[in-house]
């Protein structure tokens, strides 16, 4: 492209009245706007640091399209920019969302050795989307076997460590007493409520004064018989019964898995069942008396005038300092469907107890 001379633009016509004259232009002739653009064209190769880079070689950088690719060539957006810049590739804007029942499964399936791809040693959740070997998937079940008769053994003692996930979704690491933790806690506060909070194991003040002492006993008391015996015995034996079931359900897998475990089929078939069998056992010792639903569900304080049911339904997901709810994702579907497990199980709780009751007086029965 050869540049065209510039020539100096004549002067403006006067009008009568003394004042420039309007062209068709608006008042600016063709060499006017011709000598203007090539000043802009100039200052922009100033500033781009090439004064003498002519517009030929500025366009001769971009590719050439033709005018086919150019109609057909889609409008840019800012979403199609950040999806292809290095930065964005390959992020998510946001995780995938779990429904309720997805949380509540994958909670239950974090406590206790079982679920398919959940490997608690490690502390992860790998899904295996290759396929295991039969004896691959053999091994699993009684690892997980024996993990649950590891945890009955730990149950019966000091306690077992309990996978959870917390707000970030990340798997965290907690602990549930065992047995004869829970009788050795009984006989410490205990001796803290008679001692007047003069053995204060776990404090590091002793209470002052005689009326703190009075409310520090009272509350030692509580714990002792309440915390200790008729809540945390009970728990300790669940969760050891659990185990139990558990390391029996998983033993029960190795059979299918031997038999199919070579047939995607049938290996997907077999872990739907013995997982969704895991949290079925898991969910019905929870809702019995002294399970952990149960407890939950139980759960009042008295001092701020919150019923049991109605307490428990107005926690958050996610709550810390105090262990019922410290390592579950208490959703809106697991309080539902723990509420009205426990609810039904006191109901056949009552109805047992009432078969056991009058209807065995003998001297309502008639004599032939």
């Amino acid at each position: 492209m050869k540049p065209y001379p510039v020539t100096s633009p004549d002067p403006p016509e006067v009008s009568a009245s003394g004042t420039p004259a309007q062209s068709p232009n608006e008042g600016q002739s063709f060499d006017m706007a011709l000598e203007a653009a090539a000043l802009e064209q100039r200052s922009l190769q100033t500033r781009a640091g090439s004064p003498t880079e002519s517009l030929d070689e500025v366009f001769s950088r971009f590719p050439a399209l033709s005018s086919a690719q150019f109609l057909q060539t889609p409008p840019s957006s800012g979403l199609d920019v950040a999806a292809t810049h290095p930065k964005y590739a390959g992020q998510s804007s946001e995780p995938a969302r779990m429904s309720g029942f997805q949380k509540y499964k994958d909670d239950q399936l974090l406590r206790n050795p079982g679920g398919r791809n959940y490997h608690l040693d490690e502390a992860k959740v790998v899904e295996d989307r290759t396929g295991q070997s039969p004896w691959g998937l053999i091994r699993k079940d009684f690892s997980d076997a024996f993990g649950n008769v590891r945890n009955f053994f730990g149950n019966m003692f000091l306690g077992t460590p309990v996978l959870y996930r917390d707000e970030k979704n990340e798997i965290r690491q907690g602990r549930q007493r065992g047995l004869l933790r829970t009788v050795s806690d009984f006989f410490k506060d205990l001796g803290s409520a008679l001692s007047l909070g003069a053995y204060h194991p776990g404090s590091i003040e002793a209470p002052q004064g005689f009326k703190d002492r009075l409310l520090y006993a009272a509350s030692k008391f509580k714990d002792a018989f309440f915390g200790d015996i008729l809540t945390g015995v009970p728990s300790c034996v669940n969760h050891m019964g659990k185990n139990l079931i558990l390391s029996g359900w998983h033993l029960v897998e190795v059979l299918p898995d031997a038999a199919s475990g070579s047939f995607e089929p049938g290996r997907k078939l077999t872990t739907t069942i013995f997982d969704n069998g895991h949290v079925a056992v898991e969910y019905l010792t929870d809702i019995i008396p002294s399970g952990d639903a149960w407890l939950r569900v139980h759960a009042s304080n008295l001092s701020e005038l919150k019923l049991p049911v109605l307490y428990n339904l107005k926690m958050p997901e996610h709550y810390k300092g105090d262990l019922r709810w410290e390592y579950v994702r208490n959703t809106p579907f697991r309080k539902t469907v723990e509420t009205i497990g426990s609810l039904l199980s006191d109901a056949l709780a009552v109805a047992l107890i009432g078969q056991t009751g009058s209807s065995s007086n003998r001297r309502n029965q008639s004599d032939y």
